[in-house]
């Protein structure tokens, strides 16, 4: 499941580093090339009589990415092999929001030890509302689907709820699933995290999670915590990417995978 070197909030993933439409209250995905126009909306009132169109204007972003390793919550979810991605936001005035978005994923997994999970292809649904506050406060409440259209083991699609805070360099978030993926039922996500600007531009990350199954499953612990630090850097059109991740899960308690272990990762996003 899964915004960043800079980590992206309703998701949880690392990814490049960029302009996300959601970085103030720490939401899903990265912000890009916008465009604007204008939504008419009609209003009706009696049978005999309408209010002229309003229009409200919206933004649109789409982005592509890849990294050497795709992380959810510190856990590969490309058999620690790189990762294409890609996605499109739509941002209302009004601060609700809409967005879809994809990922090569590779779930390789014997039957006898994760249910013969072997989907390609994640495709994310959300949806929520943000707004900052004057004083610096952020927030973000959403709902998102994770989707694996090829999946043909017990991996399952499955979806969540999170609420997001930020203020200034600090964030903290929560999110919950009544079944999470691998038959672990009902989980609770929280994580805090840090975001500063170094000299010359460069982006510093820090990020520490925690999720708490209810039911044990597939994976061999009720609880884990991950870890990250991040670098960005935007250059030459290009976000760029360096983030360290880790858990505390060994390979036993991480399906007999190496997926938990700590990885150096990669990235480049490029809007579209």
């Amino acid at each position: 499941m899964r915004v960043w070197g800079q980590v992206v909030a309703g998701s949880d993933r690392v990814q490049p580093n960029t302009t996300s439409k959601h970085n103030t209250s720490l939401c899903r995905r990265h912000r890009m090339k916008v465009l604007k126009y204008a939504l008419p909306a009609l209003a009706i009132a009696g049978s005999t009589s309408f209010i002229a169109p309003t229009a409200q204007s919206a933004e649109v972003s789409g982005n592509v990415a890849l990294v050497t390793d795709y992380k959810f919550r510190g856990i590969s979810q490309s058999d620690s092999k790189p990762s294409i991605q890609g996605g499109f936001d739509i941002a209302f005035d009004s601060g609700f929001y809409l967005g879809t978005w994809g990922a090569a994923v590779d779930f390789d997994c014997a039957i006898d030890t994760c249910g013969g999970a072997n989907g390609g292809l994640e495709l994310d649904y959300y949806g929520g509302y943000s707004h900052s506050f004057d004083g610096g406060l952020g927030i973000d409440v959403g709902y998102i689907y994770y989707d694996y259209p090829q999946d043909e083991g017990i991996l399952g699609d499955y979806e969540e709820v999170y609420a997001n805070v930020s203020f200034g360099g600090f964030s903290a978030g929560v999110a919950f699933s009544d079944e999470y993926w691998f038959e672990t039922g009902e989980i609770v996500y929280l994580k805090a995290g840090y975001d500063m600007t170094l000299p010359g531009d460069w982006g510093l990350s820090f990020l520490v999670g925690q999720v708490d199954y209810d039911e044990v499953g597939y994976v061999e612990t009720d609880k884990h915590v991950h870890w990250l630090v991040g670098l960005s850097k935007s250059w030459q059109g290009i976000d760029w990417s360096l983030t360290y991740e880790d858990t505390d899960l060994d390979e036993n308690e991480c399906y007999g995978y190496d997926w938990c272990d700590a990885a150096l990762i990669f990235g480049m996003a490029k809007s579209l």
